[in-house]
């Protein structure tokens, strides 16, 4: 063979053989349709992601470029620091053959830790050969290692029962194969870390959302007078809105409906801090509306979160006088049914987290027996079809005045939400956590305002 002909190969070859000139492998038709199915198989070998159809594909492919009678492949374990069989061929059977081999020890291990192909014509007089496998008397091995940029990625090991069974031509085809083989099987491996990666989010996603649920009360009692109902629908597995019913003295409620910048998982984490605060800032509380969020917006500013703000609704209703006291730092304006006519609450404010020593409003409704108020999050206003429409405030005033004093509040809701769903149309994502509040004014003949309100 002419030693100073060129490498028409563009690849670093491993091992002991010469690399052969192209006008070689052009003029022997066997050589020629080799290196034909070594490009398909290359090709078609990197596209494969699963792992274990991958080793089973590599199988078949090197079958079809060198007949072996056993084959495995070996990974690299950088944390054991061993070679480890994922895939064992004896003849067309898979094997569930499992073992480890250190670097430089046995003809795999040393193959490994020289970075260079090895070829044995008869293993019995190579005193570095191991047996793994009693079942096939092994008499020639070719052994490849799998190589990224010097980074081992494992070994290639093909055994056959005859002496001599490699030639060098099925070493220089390997050795180019297996640039391709290493290639994909760190594909392979960085696909299934991503998919155990994404398993985990959501797995950890789902038990987040299902606290944030436990989170949010469905409702409230002993409030003579009142019937309550909510709604909340995250965008994503969770929700940037959130909402939170607590007592505020005998007969009185305290209603809090927020919204924070953003989505998924900061927003829900800042939604939940706000809850915490609010709920010990409740506690033995008194304070108007308007002062609560005073509190409220302090103990945000201090937790130096930049770039997050909530917008939010707090209001307390007084059971024994029927009023309602609405305080609002940024939200949409509440909503007032009153004879199925649709009124808007005019009290706005700053939302929180923004800008220290701000100020809220506040405004008192005296409410009779027959009207409701709806605390609605701008994702309800914002529900958007596919010509880019939202579904609006007059859309729901519409709807709002459709509704009578009869018609319970989980009705009203369940309306609301239907709506915005026919709005957006089928398949199309939300693009905002919706969520409602709404209260509806009842007769009580036989008040009892002595009580907490019970919050479940």
């Amino acid at each position: 063979m002419d030693q100073s002909a060129p490498n028409p190969i563009p690849f670093s070859l491993l091992g002991d053989a010469d690399p052969a000139a192209a006008a070689v492998l052009i003029s022997q038709p066997e050589q020629a349709q080799s290196i034909a199915l070594l490009y398909e198989i290359s090709h078609e070998l990197t596209s494969i992601l699963d792992r274990e159809e991958l080793l089973r594909r590599i199988a078949e492919r090197v079958k079809k470029l060198v007949n072996y009678h056993v084959f495995t492949v070996m990974l690299w374990n950088e944390s054991t620091q061993m070679l480890e069989s994922v895939f064992s061929q004896r003849y067309e059977n898979a094997l569930p053959l499992r073992f480890q081999m250190p670097l430089h020890q046995g003809i795999t291990g040393t193959a490994a830790a020289e970075r260079r192909t090895i070829r044995v014509v008869d293993v019995r007089l190579d005193p570095r050969y191991v047996s793994t496998n009693e079942d096939v008397e092994v008499r020639s091995e070719l052994v490849v290692p799998l190589l990224l940029r010097d980074r081992l990625v494992g070994v290639l090991d093909l055994e056959s029962t005859m002496p001599q069974a490699f030639s060098a031509e099925h070493e220089r085809l390997l050795n180019i194969l297996g640039s391709y083989i290493a290639v994909a099987l760190e594909n392979s491996r960085l696909f299934e870390e991503a998919r155990e990666n994404q398993t985990r989010l959501m797995n950890d996603l789902e038990t987040a959302r299902e606290i944030q649920r436990q989170l949010l009360p469905s409702g409230a009692k002993e409030i003579p007078g009142l019937d309550l109902a909510t709604a909340y629908v995250p965008a994503r597995e969770l929700g940037g809105d959130f909402y939170d019913l607590l007592p505020y003295g005998v007969g009185r409620l305290a209603i809090a409906n927020g919204d924070v910048s953003g989505k998924g998982t900061a927003a829900a984490l800042y939604g939940s801090l706000a809850i915490g605060i609010l709920r010990e800032l409740v506690h033995d509380n008194e304070a108007s509306p308007s002062e609560m969020l005073v509190q409220l917006n302090n103990r945000l500013l201090a937790a130096r979160l930049d770039a997050r703000f909530i917008a939010m609704q707090f209001a307390v209703y007084d059971a024994a006088l029927r009023e309602l006291t609405i305080a609002n730092a940024g939200g949409t304006l509440p909503l007032l049914i009153r004879n199925r006519e649709v009124t808007e609450v005019n009290v706005a404010g700053m939302p929180l987290g923004l800008l220290p020593e701000a100020e809220y409003d506040q405004v008192t409704l005296s409410l009779s027996p027959g009207d409701i108020v709806v605390f609605a999050s701008d994702g309800i206003h914002e529900s958007m079809n596919k010509e880019q429409e939202e579904y609006g405030v007059d859309r729901l005033r519409g709807l709002l005045s459709t509704v009578t004093s009869a018609d319970p509040g989980y009705k009203v809701a369940q309306r609301i939400i239907k709506a915005t769903d026919e709005h957006t149309g089928p398949g199309r994502m939300p693009h905002d956590d919706r969520t409602l509040l709404v209260l509806r004014i009842t007769e009580d003949a036989e008040a009892d305002f002595s009580k907490l309100p019970i919050i479940y």
